[in-house]
């Protein structure tokens, strides 16, 4: 390795090229290191130092600051590469290796004439030149694009081999061909299928030597894609390396054929695709540049229903929430959801948790009581089968201890989560919704006015919801969790018990 204090060309590192022997038919990968040079180009050359017959050559960056150098060598003999930085020889440059001869593994390779590939019944057949390699036994497998193993026969023919794929979907697939457990030159062979009417269409994808097009669009990991209803996912798609060409992207619900809408944003050469599923069901996801898929696609993917305890919700409203003989009671409901072992534990203002009861109603409806015994906000987790239900955990701010019918100010905050699929990571949007239950008679709801100020003292929108017997709601949206202070008014006066400070979390 060079110099890791050096800049410009003395500052790219690279493996030591002392000795080095390749046989022919074998690609030699040099990873480069770019990070301590700074800014600037690499170019690469390489060749026969005899006959200066020109090596296939690529460059492809792995990752920022980093790159990967891919030689094929044509010939056997002494070669010459050649590696410049902003024009400037790497110290060495040109490095010198050997090519010998193939051998075992290396000496097998797809026959290069027009019959090496070709069409036959219910697939695609390889022919396999194993005439300079010795003994050895050949085998082979197939991936598909969907990550399954695909059908794949071996057969002698004279001193070739035969291989058979049988696709049954189109789509990028990898042959790995081996040679005595050694994979052979150009193992795995990638070849795209298509699929018109019955009939199968291919076309070989010598990755190494193709530069642009549909195989340099990258994405990331397409495999494992894990989505419910309504979550959605977003795909960072880079471009810069395909040229001139035009980006396609649908998705389809296999079970439904239904297909699903795809978002895409551009920024130079660079694309950001958005797919929200609004069905469950097995999806496919076409990704292709100019007509053509790129690598992983199409990829496959399975929608799954929310999970059953976000189909339970915590019932908001003055007929939902009662303050009687002592005791604070709300509803929720496990309808969509079915039966199931619902739970709840309360927590109190000093975080003393406190038992509550639960009551099965009709229509699969439950009340939750429980009795505070000092005044504060009281936290309840209601739970389906062990995990929270929407708008749990419900907060309610005691104001003052209930005696009876009366006294006592309860809140209840809904908190309606969207949790969707990123690239890399998971991302969570909350929005609240307070509703404070207010146990004023209703002769009193005549003349009652309310306001809200924020923990920053801005006056945030609020008015009075509906009014029951139980009491009136006061509805406000708060923008940020912390203390918020509602002022109720009757005919212009404080009303008794307020103004009320209610303590938001979780924004």
């Amino acid at each position: 390795m060079v110099d890791a204090g050096a800049k410009g060309a003395k500052g790219v590192r690279h493996p030591s090229f002392d000795d080095v022997t390749v046989q022919l038919n074998q690609t030699m990968k040099i990873p480069i290191d770019l990070s301590a040079a700074g800014p600037g180009n690499i170019e690469v050359s390489c060749m026969q130092e005899k006959t200066k017959t020109p090596c296939p050559v690529t460059v492809v960056p792995t990752k920022q600051g980093a790159l990967e150098i891919a030689v094929k060598p044509l010939e056997t003999g002494p070669h010459l590469l050649h590696i410049t930085f902003n024009g400037v020889d790497l110290p060495k440059s040109p490095f010198r290796f050997m090519v010998e001869p193939p051998s075992g593994a290396n000496a097998v390779t797809l026959k290069k004439n027009a019959q090496a590939v070709k069409v036959v019944k219910d697939g695609v057949q390889f022919a396999i030149d194993c005439s300079r390699a010795g003994p050895g036994v050949l085998t082979a497998s197939c991936t598909g694009p969907d990550g399954q193993l695909v059908p794949c026969e071996c057969r002698k023919s004279g001193s070739d081999q035969l291989i058979t794929i049988k696709p049954s979907r189109p789509g990028l697939h990898s042959l790995e061909v081996m040679w005595d457990g050694q994979q052979i030159p150009g193992s795995p062979i990638e070849i795209m299928i298509e699929m018109n009417d019955g009939r199968i269409l291919y076309e070989l994808c010598d990755v190494l030597l193709m530069l642009m097009g549909a195989f340099t669009v990258r994405t990331p990991d397409l495999s494992n894609i894990q989505l419910e209803i309504n979550q959605f996912i977003r795909i960072p798609i880079d471009c810069r390396l395909a040229g001139p060409g035009k980006l396609q992207v649908t998705c389809k619900n296999e079970d439904t054929g239904t297909s699903i809408d795809c978002d895409m944003k551009k920024t130079g050469d660079m694309y950001e695709i958005t797919i929200k599923p609004t069905d469950p069901g097995r999806h496919a996801l076409n990704i292709m540049w100019d007509g053509k898929h790129i690598p992983g696609s199409p990829a496959y993917f399975t929608v799954k229903g929310p999970a059953p305890a976000r189909l339970c919700y915590i019932l908001s409203g003055a007929d939902h929430i009662k303050c009687s003989k002592g005791a604070i009671s709300f509803r929720c409901t496990t309808k969509e959801a079915g039966k199931g072992e619902l739970t709840a534990i309360g927590v109190d203002p000093f975080g003393k948790q406190f038992e509550c009861q639960i009551t099965e109603e009709p229509n699969l409806t439950y009340a939750v009581a429980f009795k505070p015994e000092v005044p504060g906000v009281h936290n309840v987790d209601v739970k389906y089968n062990g995990l929270s239900i929407n708008g749990s955990p419900a907060l309610i701010d005691i104001k003052s201890l209930p005696q009876g019918d009366e006294g006592g100010i309860s809140l209840e905050l809904i908190s309606c989560r969207d949790t969707t699929s990123s690239g890399g990571g998971t991302e969570t949007q909350v929005q609240q919704k307070a509703t404070i239950t207010l146990p004023i008679p209703k002769k009193d709801h005549q003349g009652l006015s309310v306001a809200c100020k924020g923990p920053d003292g801005t006056t945030l929108p609020c008015e009075l919801g509906a009014s029951t017997d139980a009491g009136i709601n006061v509805l406000f949206e708060p923008k940020s969790g912390g203390k918020h202070t509602l002022t109720v008014l009757l005919n212009g006066k404080n009303y008794p018990g307020t103004p009320v400070d209610v303590e938001v979390q979780g924004l």
